[in-house]
Parts: C-alpha cells; structure tokens; sequence
C-alpha cells in the first residue's frame, strides 16, 4: 500500500488543495483547516448550511492562499496565518476556542460573495482544542476539523462504493487529508497503528458521514448517494467511511510513502488506551 494523495483544506468547508508532501503536526497537516467562517454569533459556517462553499476554490502560493468564487470569478489573498488582532471566542460544534478575526478587507469580501454576514477566524497555536475523548485517551489536539486531525481514505473502498450506486463518487464527497492505494475496501477500518513513510498514526475509529457527502463538488446538487448505500451497510449503527487518526511520531508524509500496518483492531470501535 502507499500514500497516493494528500490533501488540506485550510478555511473550513472551502476547496481543498492536492500536495506532493505536507509537515505533520498533532492538529492536522500543516496549514489544515486553521481558519473558518463564522456568523455574527461567531458560531461556525459549514457546507451543511451553505452549500455555495463548494464554489470556492484555494490555491497555495509563496506567502499564504488565493481564496477564489468561480461563479463570480473574483479572488482574495489570505495570509498563511494571523498573528495580531481581535480575539473572539468562536463556537465550533460543542467546543469554544480562541480566534483571531482576519482583516476588515477579507471579512467584507466573504460577506460580499456570500451575500451574508461573516468573518474569516484563524485558530493560533496557542488556543488549544482536545480531540473528542470518547474513543482515545490520549490528550490529543485538533484545528477546526469537525473530530480528528487526520482522515485516511483507501482507493479500494471508493471504488466499492462506486460498484454498488449507479453514479461516480469522487473522493472529494469524503474531504479526506490521506489517500492511498492498494489493499482491500474497507482495510482502514480495523487499522489500529500504521506507519506512512517514517510518520505513525494511531487509527481511531471510522468516520461518520452526513449531508455533505451526497453534494456534488462540482455542481452542488444534492442526491441519495452515497448515504443511501452506506445505510445499507452501517457499522455499529452508523453510516461511516474513511478512518479518523492521530499523529503519534513523525514530521513528513509524500506522495509515494509506503504504508505498513503495525497492529490492528478487533473491532472498528474498539477503545485506544
């Protein structure tokens, strides 16, 4: 098996942007998921409320990302991150943390593509948020993702799903940050410790999937699939694909890495110690 795609998504909701190679932190891949948008309440803004997020494309270039409205075709420059500014306490889900409000100049240009009131935050370093404790005992941290830090998808099981529905689904119904090749559908689910290269995860329990996975990353629609398939097969009375993980030791993944198994689960929601 290797590492055949990485991928960030560094605002929350917004289009991801295919790597060759990333720095692994405990909070994610380096620049993952540390700003979203919130609302007047600072309460977060998701794909779930506002599927238009999907329109928004990010590119990386040499001093932070070009955020881009395709149905407008108008773009902004983000910083890599915000050091100074106004601090607010943000809600994420059930969590609240610490963020630093981008610059007036951004914050009107969303609000103005969006057609709604909103500000751009940015999660520093400094402003800590544990990794949901039910399934892992260790006092792990995450950026704005919605549980974990990493989620491992496998070519194998894409394609499964896609032998099962009548239409293609794409890995990006899924906003994976690992992708890899080879082995068998569903393998990530009983994968308990891995090593990516030189980098160790610890595989947590699978993900659970929503709303956003029957949108079409292109066009927005929203269908059946691929919740309707993956109702059929539920594990523990879920509808779940891909794995979440934690970092454990390492600094670098790329394009390419192999990927060995260490120990695995017997159960997909078996307990980490």
């Amino acid at each position: 098996m290797k590492l055949s795609r990485i991928i960030i998504y560094p605002i929350k909701s917004l289009g991801g942007i295919e790597l060759q190679s990333s720095l692994v932190t405990e909070r994610g891949l380096k620049y993952d998921r540390r700003f979203m948008l919130v609302d007047d309440n600072n309460k977060f803004l998701t794909i779930r409320q506002h599927k238009e997020f999907l329109f928004f494309t990010v590119e990386l270039t040499d001093d932070g990302f070009v955020v881009k409205n395709k149905e407008s075709d108008e773009s902004i420059n983000v910083p890599f991150d915000i050091t100074e500014g106004q601090k607010v306490p943000v809600r994420i889900w059930d969590d609240s943390v610490d963020g630093i409000v981008a610059a007036d100049s951004i914050n009107k240009w969303f609000s103005s593509q969006l057609k709604m009131s909103c500000r751009l935050v940015y999660l520093p370093d400094e402003s800590p948020r544990r990794v949901q404790p039910d399934w892992v005992k260790q006092e792990n941290h995450v950026s704005l993702a919605d549980a974990y830090p990493y989620l491992i998808v496998g070519e194998s099981s894409v394609s499964d799903l896609n032998n099962k529905i009548e239409e293609d689904i794409t890995y990006q119904r899924f906003r994976p940050n690992l992708i890899f090749s080879g082995g068998q559908p569903y393998d990530e689910f009983l994968w308990k410790e891995i090593i990516i290269g030189e980098t160790t995860f610890q595989c947590i329990k699978p993900c659970t999937r929503c709303i956003v996975t029957t949108m079409n990353p292109e066009t927005a629609e929203i269908g059946k699939e691929p919740l309707k398939t993956l109702f059929k097969q539920k594990i523990n009375d879920k509808m779940v694909f891909g794995e979440n993980s934690v970092l454990l030791s390492g600094q670098e993944v790329r394009v390419g890495d192999d990927i060995s198994v260490t120990s695995k689960k017997q159960d997909p929601y078996e307990s980490i110690e």
